[in-house]
């Protein structure tokens, strides 16, 4: 607990600074998005669900087919392998965390819960125990459980966040140079960590209704590797370097917060538009090969039903035709698209 313990340490340059002022700014939309969104909140929450499984199944390395990461992905099968069974338990995890992000406590209980749920029909995740020596006659030694470090370390987070003394990203950043520090768990220590960050800064910034966030996360990977040894050093003595690891997350909210807020404008001038037609205009300027996964870059918030019956319509109408079946398949446009020969022009008023 050395990080959040030595707080007053932290110093926020005036580039951070300017950083965090249009990080906040940004969330003040929150209301905005909100009623923007609310009508596809549901579509928009499934697909940030699948990137971030998709992400995570990617990050880890885990033995599994990028067919098989979809499925999962997408859909809960019954998993064959002890890869494909953990990354089942990161889903429902995130599932649950997402379902009521507002209701995460900071308690020692909502990381025993997210144990049990990591390991399901896999190896227990427990709290560690350590031998404490006593000084007396016998020489008795006795064990401690980590849980109460833990209990320690969420009551001093807590404690910091009603304060309001210290900014909340600064926070979020030291507990987790905390957590892993500590080294409070038999194992996953690492992912549990990763998780417990996206759960607190969720909980704060809502953005994450409508994004994914461990394909940002994951972008960063090597640079935040770095920056965790780095605010490894001198942790022990209350001086660890959490600078780099800060500016790695408000970047990343800040990222999140822009994507998002394109999102928003892509949103209101499709919300009043035929999707189907829609899609037809991004198909017309997509390359002469394109994939459905090309249209669903495009079109988060449009459903697959969707996405099916305008293919199928294009097709009838001789406008593109299938190459291949199953997962692999791609489509060929038969005629010109915008790329090559200009964009027609659209107005709101055709009928």
């Amino acid at each position: 607990m050395k990080a959040l313990e030595n707080m007053a340490r932290v110093q926020i340059s005036n580039e951070l600074m300017l950083m965090l002022l249009s990080l906040y700014e940004s969330k003040g939309k929150s209301f905005y998005y909100d009623e923007l969104f609310q009508r596809d909140a549901s579509a928009f929450d499934k697909k940030a669900l699948e990137a971030d499984v998709i992400a995570i199944a990617k990050g880890l390395g885990l033995s599994m087919t990028d067919a098989r990461i979809r499925l999962f992905a997408k859909r809960d099968p019954i998993p064959k392998t002890k890869d494909e069974t953990r990354l089942l338990n990161i889903k429902t995890a995130l599932v649950q965390l997402r379902n009521n992000p507002e209701g995460f406590e900071i308690i020692p209980n909502e990381v025993a819960d997210l144990a049990k749920v990591l390991q399901k029909d896999l190896e227990p995740i427990k709290f560690k125990t350590i031998g404490v020596s006593e000084s007396s006659i016998l020489s008795t030694k006795k064990t401690k459980n980590k849980r109460d470090d833990l209990e320690t370390l969420m009551a001093t987070l807590s404690k910091l966040s009603r304060s309001r003394e210290y900014e909340l990203t600064q926070l979020i950043t030291n507990f987790y140079v905390d957590f892993l520090n500590m080294d409070l768990l038999t194992k996953e220590n690492t992912l549990v960590a990763n998780i417990l960050l996206y759960a607190l800064l969720f909980k704060s910034f809502p953005v994450f209704k409508y994004a994914p966030f461990f394909p940002y996360f994951m972008a960063q990977k090597d640079g935040w590797e770095h920056a965790v040894v780095s605010a490894h050093y001198y942790w022990s003595e209350g001086f660890a370097q959490t600078d780099m690891l800060s500016r790695i997350i408000i970047t990343l909210l800040n990222d999140v917060y822009k994507d998002v807020d394109q999102m928003a404008h892509e949103y209101m001038f499709e919300k009043d538009l035929n999707k189907s037609d829609n899609i037809e205009n991004t198909i017309m300027k997509l390359d002469d090969l394109f994939t459905k996964e090309d249209i669903r870059k495009r079109h988060p918030n449009v459903s697959d039903a969707t996405i099916d019956r305008t293919l199928k319509r294009m097709k009838e109408e001789d406008k593109i035709r299938p190459i291949g079946v199953g997962r692999g398949s791609k489509w060929h446009r038969m005629i010109p698209g915008n790329k090559k020969y200009g964009m027609k022009q659209m107005s709101l008023f055709e009928e």
